[in-house]
């Protein structure tokens, strides 16, 4: 693995999630425009060699949120898909058995969601056998057997919450002290607190944190104080998504496991695997 590093083609990635966030947002032309023009500038001013897109996309959602007028524009996907998610799996689910490698493949299904696929693509790669191009499944196994210890389970896009649970019960069964840990504002399609109590499942997946922030993926200099202190004291943390690999893989934090579906070649390139891959890879860089 390499931390990630911003491409060229990062900004038509960037300008295609303007498009979708302010159509969702408001259906005044006008609006969508002023909207659209802010977020252009921010990519414009903020793209450049270092930057982490995740970011870049932060500080647009936030622009279009406040000149919009709509806290969370993604409302209405984020229920459409948490319901196409919940009947997936129930078809899914009993295919994989309950060890913790299969509860893995399990688990990354879910990251098949994406605003740029539609039904159709995400219920034939979900149908589809998963295979880990890269694996580290090892290195979770010597982390577990040290003992319990504090785990944050970092989730992703609403809706897979139903492909985490088993996993999440898995660890803990284990003797973890598991914090299942979600966003605590809306940004995107990313999972809120909101959300996944909204779905059922949120007794089942207790305890449960949240960042303090409304970011994609993690910015630690935005987090809440309390969450601060759990990242500080866990000796494992799983990073569910591609906004986590981007925001935390130049971290070389060897307690960090990602899981995640390569969905865009920028990421594929950083974790050493094809396009469309999946991969669950220790956060420990290559280089260092």
């Amino acid at each position: 693995m390499k931390p990630m590093e911003i491409r060229p083609e990062c900004q038509g990635c960037l300008e295609r999630l303007v498009e979708l966030t302010v159509g969702l947002a408001v259906p005044d032309s006008k609006v969508q425009s002023q909207a659209r023009r802010a977020a252009h500038e921010i990519i414009a001013r903020e793209f450049r060699p270092g930057a982490i897109p995740a970011r870049i996309a932060n500080l647009y959602h936030l622009a279009i949120q406040e000149i919009t007028g709509n806290p969370d524009p993604f409302k209405s996907r984020k229920a459409s898909e948490t319901a196409f998610l919940a009947s997936l799996y129930e078809q899914v689910a009993p295919a994989y058995g309950r060890d913790l490698c299969s509860l893995l493949k399990l688990a990354v299904l879910g990251n098949a969601v994406d605003f740029f696929r539609d039904e159709a693509e995400v219920r034939e790669q979900i149908l589809s056998k998963v295979e880990f191009e890269i694996s580290h499944q090892v290195e979770l196994i010597k982390e577990l057997a040290r003992g319990p210890g504090l785990i944050l389970y970092l989730a992703d896009n609403a809706g897979e919450q139903f492909f985490d649970r088993l996993l999440v019960e898995h660890l803990r069964s284990r003797g973890g002290d598991v914090r299942y840990v979600v966003k605590n504002g809306p940004i995107q399609n990313d999972l809120t607190r909101e959300d996944l109590y909204a779905s059922g499942l949120g007794k089942a997946l207790e305890p449960v944190a949240d960042t303090g922030a409304p970011t994609v993926g993690l910015e630690l200099d935005r987090v809440s104080l309390e969450f601060r202190e759990l990242f500080k004291q866990a000796r494992v943390i799983i990073a569910k998504g591609m906004g986590h690999f981007e925001t935390m893989s130049h971290r070389n934090d060897p307690r960090v496991f990602f899981l995640l579906q390569a969905k865009c070649a920028p990421v594929a390139r950083a974790l050493g695997v094809s396009l469309g891959a999946f991969g669950f890879c220790r956060g420990v860089s290559d280089e260092g």
